[in-house]
């Protein structure tokens, strides 16, 4: 805590950024993420997933079969660079005994207006992991080797009447004459799902689909609830603390750090405000100069200088 409360505010934002990268990041609730989004893992059970990228931990580089970290810096010649929050690949076991590859980018998008649509920021996204693949999935004599991306965006604040709601883009057929149909593997390249969360969604209800990820997700990534709260609900759903555990402690940490601040500013500016009301009325009641009305009123000198900024407006 003591760490905690030594961060400034410019760094906050930073700090936030940070811990919710490692939360998502972590095995518990990315095999949560991939059971609800990627349809290649449907079959498997959220425990299956969790042993396929087991070891995982976003910030360091696991070596694993099944599962890679790519380098969250997306840069293509000519393109620029694009920052991913989070950006891996999986090699997903099928029924019938072969690996599908899926790429899955995760994005925590705090801001629910940013001044442009999440989903057109989504196809960026899909386009942008497609092409990077040129050299090492496809190139031009091998296209077909192109691998799907997901890119999944959760929303944290999201107004109430949204919350919960989650919608799905991608691309399908429409055969629009004739018969021909081609097989889904070959166009079904790009996936952006959107998860919208409230922070003041009533803990007594459970979300109509996808509860096992939904409430998890809202309470970790939301200051409403303390540590024992939040270990309380991720103990209910399955999760195993121990595993999560300092993550969930360091938000918890950071978000009392950031009310306490708050409350020592609030009264930094109630007294202020007060100290001013007394230097006015010794001015004009007693004719009393700023300097001795300040002295008599034993006012740091520190809280002076900010003070006088008042009566020289």
């Amino acid at each position: 805590m003591e760490t905690i409360n030594k961060i400034t505010a410019s760094k906050q934002t930073t700090m936030y950024d940070h811990l919710y990268k490692m939360i998502i990041g972590n095995e518990e609730v990315l095999s949560r993420i991939i059971k609800a989004a990627v349809d290649e893992a449907k079959h498997l059970s959220i425990e299956e997933i969790r042993r396929l990228i087991e070891g995982v931990h976003i910030g360091n580089r696991i070596v694993n079969p099944h599962f890679h970290l790519v380098d969250k810096e997306g840069f293509i010649k000519d393109e620029g660079i694009v920052y991913y929050d989070i950006l891996c690949y999986i090699d997903v076991p099928q029924e019938y005994g072969k690996n599908i590859r899926v790429y899955l980018n995760v994005e925590i998008q705090n801001n629910p207006y940013p001044g442009y649509s999440i989903i057109t920021r989504g196809y960026a996204y899909v386009s942008r992991i497609v092409s990077g693949q040129w050299g090492s999935e496809y190139d031009y004599q091998h296209y077909d080797g192109m691998k799907k991306v997901y890119s999944l965006w959760i929303m944290p604040k999201a107004p109430k009447r949204k919350d919960g709601h989650m919608n799905v883009y991608e691309t399908n057929e429409r055969i629009i004459c004739g018969t021909t149909v081609e097989e889904k593997e070959v166009y079904d390249k790009g996936v952006i799902l959107v998860i919208y969360l409230n922070k003041e969604h009533d803990l007594n209800k459970k979300y109509e689909v996808y509860d096992e990820l939904l409430t998890p997700l809202m309470v970790l990534l939301n200051n409403v609830l303390d540590y024992k709260g939040k270990q309380r609900i991720i103990e209910e759903y399955g999760l195993n603390t121990k595993k999560i555990e300092s993550e969930v402690k360091d938000m918890c940490d950071l978000g009392e750090s950031i009310a306490l601040e708050a409350r020592n500013e609030g009264k930094q500016i109630e007294r202020k405000e007060k100290n001013i009301a007394h230097v006015k009325k010794l001015m004009i009641g007693l004719q009393m100069s700023f300097k001795e009305a300040v002295s008599l009123l034993e006012i740091p000198e520190k809280e002076v200088k900010e003070i006088e900024k008042y009566f020289q407006s």
